[in-house]
């Protein structure tokens, strides 16, 4: 696996970010929505940035469009298929593919998400030649998905942006236990397990200075799952936590 520092000059670059991967993997480890800027910055580092999209559906995320067109970054519009799930990595697979067969000069994917899915595309991508980079959260990307990948790129935000609130002066004891009745409120209504970054853009819009590490916790779902009402659960790769009720 290449390291940042080896990257050739002649990089051309076609950057591709699966947003709502990004997006909860963010909210889950850090507490906070993805920096665009940040991982425009970061693409830079390793050559001319020749195409960057985004792919989601820009329904649920029509808060963020926004700050991807501020930030330079193209949103392509992928819809939910018939059960709410994403197809933006069908989406991304088929518009990469198009984009490397038609720019020969282009020689370089980066990939920003953690999904397993992609594995298909980055093996078909590097059998052409192609050098390919995976950005994400640590601890968010599958391992399989590394494995197949020239190299990672780590996405973390700067600092912590802390806004001006009342909850400032709440204790840490009170502000556990007010999110604890309201997390344990929302799963006894939705009865049913429901994603933790849900959890988490709920717990930042009613407490905009949480910040779960201040409170000893690597991970929000650690957090969450030190409530004795609660139960963690992970999906097969460990990449997505879901908090439901213990009964």
């Amino acid at each position: 696996m290449k390291t940042q520092d080896e990257t050739p000059l002649q990089n051309t670059i076609a950057v591709f970010i699966d947003f709502e991967n990004l997006y909860y993997s963010s909210v889950n480890n850090y507490g906070e929505e993805p920096d665009l800027m940040i991982i425009r910055k970061l693409c830079e580092k390793k050559g001319g940035i020749a195409s960057i999209q985004a792919f989601g559906d820009w329904v649920r995320f029509n808060e963020q469009i926004n700050n991807l067109q501020t930030s330079g970054i193209q949103p392509v519009f992928t819809p939910l298929s018939r059960t709410e799930k994403s197809s933006a990595d069908t989406f991304i697979c088929v518009h990469a593919m198009k984009l490397f067969m038609q720019n020969q000069n282009i020689n370089t994917l980066i990939l920003v998400s953690g999904d397993r899915d992609f594995i298909p595309l980055l093996n078909e991508l590097r059998s052409l030649g192609k050098n390919t980079y995976l950005m994400g959260v640590t601890g968010s990307i599958s391992r399989d998905l590394v494995n197949v990948a020239d190299g990672i790129i780590e996405y973390r935000p700067e600092k912590i942006k802390h806004q001006e609130s009342k909850s400032l002066q709440t204790p840490q004891k009170k502000v556990s236990d007010q999110i604890q009745d309201r997390v344990l409120a929302l799963l006894k209504k939705e009865n049913r397990r429901i994603n933790v970054a849900t959890i988490g853009i709920m717990i930042k819009k009613e407490h905009p200075t949480f910040n779960h590490k201040e409170f000893g916790f690597e991970k929000l779902s650690h957090f969450l799952d030190g409530f004795p009402q609660i139960k963690i659960e992970y999906d097969e790769d460990k990449l997505v936590a879901y908090a439901s009720l213990i009964k």
